[in-house]
């Protein structure tokens, strides 16, 4: 298999037309993957938001392809990665929840890239992706110490440094580079300076039920939580984005200053987002409201400097199709998502199927299902846990993006292929076997476990 082939050539030189990028685009010799775990994508200033959060992301995208609605998989970390990594539905490789350990026999796309002479990476800032989770991905090195003597997850600074020793160490051997940044979860603890910024406006104090595990407290019943211990909330996520945000404008001035921007193609991608009180709910997983399955997704080719917005609907589930098809290889053999390479030369794109499909995280509750079906500006919405089920019919552009008032009736023929598709999917019997003590207290210190 040829990483320079006649196909390749072509697409990247309309690429590079279309974008009427100076110098003209190039087929790329690396690949840098970055992940921005938990970060929804409104809260960019790339995707519109006022507030400053992002500079240097926005710098970067007003120079990349910017694809401006992206739904993830499933808002679960692990889940969520298996799918960017693979091209594979979470219903593929397996894994519906963290903690579990894929398949064997997956194949990533840093698998591809290794086999064809490329030295392969990941740098990963949460226990939910350390090493063993990675196993049979194609990664030469996972770099995952002193996750555990750090409550199982690094900060943008730590992933942001080993990344630049990995790159300066490398000579001149083409890479494949996977950076994982996990600041935007909960807890917000952002710097100080950041935090007073963004949130310093806030006199509290702060309801005292509040202690670490934020998510889970902020979504108790039973407090009561004032419009300015709310706002104050998501101020401190905006912290933690703006934190994010100048460790990623380390990254990119050493890119610019080393001349790989040349030579690399950039992904920045997020793996679900996050709910700050909407529907009064926070967090991700449990629920598929809009700002939990919208994420950032940013590309730059080899020497791009004019930016294009794409409004076509894109998945994660595209990310593994698209990296190969730039570097002229195979998609990962069963992928569901397809190549978003011809929308840089402006093609329009419809999803995969005509559909997308999003499955709710069900972790430690076999009897927990969820999932959404977007198609165009329709949304239809499954959950079913003890209670009992429910079906909700409803519009993405609802009020506040949040799934629109339902229109659902038990009698009509929408609620009949309603039906009919939730039975299809519902298809995972059961969690596979008891997580390990060593797993649960991981889990249990990010939140995920009570």
């Amino acid at each position: 298999m040829k990483l320079h082939d006649a196909r390749l050539l072509l697409l990247t030189a309309l690429a590079g037309a279309a974008l009427s990028c100076g110098p003209t685009t190039t087929t790329p010799s690396n690949f840098l993957l970055i992940t921005l775990d938990t970060l929804r994508a409104d809260r960019l200033g790339a995707y519109g938001y006022p507030r400053p959060t992002s500079p240097h992301l926005d710098a970067f995208a007003a120079r990349s392809t910017v694809f401006r609605d992206v739904t993830c998989s499933m808002p679960t970390t692990l889940p969520s990665h298996l799918t960017i990594l693979t091209g594979l539905a979470p219903d593929q490789h397996g894994v519906m929840q963290n903690g579990v350990l894929p398949a064997s026999d997956l194949v990533s796309t840093f698998d591809l890239l290794r086999e064809v002479g490329l030295e392969t990476a990941a740098v990963v800032s949460s226990g939910v992706l350390e090493e063993r989770f990675l196993q049979g991905l194609g990664f030469a090195r996972v770099l995952d110490d002193d996750l555990e003597k750090n409550f199982h997850q690094l900060p943008a600074s730590t992933v942001t440094d080993r990344a630049l020793e990995l790159l300066a160490a490398r000579g001149s051997r083409p890479f494949a580079l996977w950076l994982h940044y996990f600041d935007t979860h909960e807890p917000y603890t952002p710097p100080a300076n950041l935090a007073e910024a963004f949130a310093g406006d806030y006199d509290g104090p702060f309801p005292e039920s509040i202690d670490g595990r934020l998510v889970a407290s902020l979504n108790d019943p039973e407090l009561e939580l004032s419009p300015a211990d709310r706002e104050h909330v998501s101020n401190l996520y905006d912290a933690e984005v703006a934190y994010l945000d100048s460790e990623l404008g380390r990254l990119f001035a050493y890119l610019e200053e080393s001349g790989l921007t040349q030579s690399t193609l950039v992904v920045i991608v997020g793996d679900h987002g996050q709910a700050l009180g909407e529907l009064n709910h926070w967090g991700h997983g449990e629920w598929l409201l809009e700002p939990i399955i919208k994420v950032p997704l940013i590309l730059r080719l080899p020497g791009q400097r004019q930016g294009r917005q794409v409004e076509s609907p894109a998945e994660t589930l595209d990310v593994a199709p698209t990296v190969a098809e730039f570097f002229g290889l195979s998609s990962p053999a069963g992928s569901r998502g397809r190549s978003l390479a011809p929308a840089l030369s402006g093609a329009s794109l419809e999803p995969s199927g005509g559909r997308i499909v999003v499955r709710r995280r069900y972790q430690d509750a076999p009897e927990r299902r969820g999932v959404a079906f977007l198609r165009g500006g329709e949304k239809w919405v499954y959950y079913r846990d003890g209670a009992g089920e429910s079906f909700h019919l409803g519009r993405r552009a609802g009020a506040g993006g949040l799934d629109g008032e339902s229109t659902f009736s038990a009698d009509s023929e929408a609620a009949a292929r309603f039906s009919e598709l939730v039975r299809s999917l519902d298809d995972i019997s059961a969690l596979p076997g008891d997580l390990s003590t060593e797993t649960r207290d991981m889990l249990r210190s990010l939140g995920y476990l009570p």
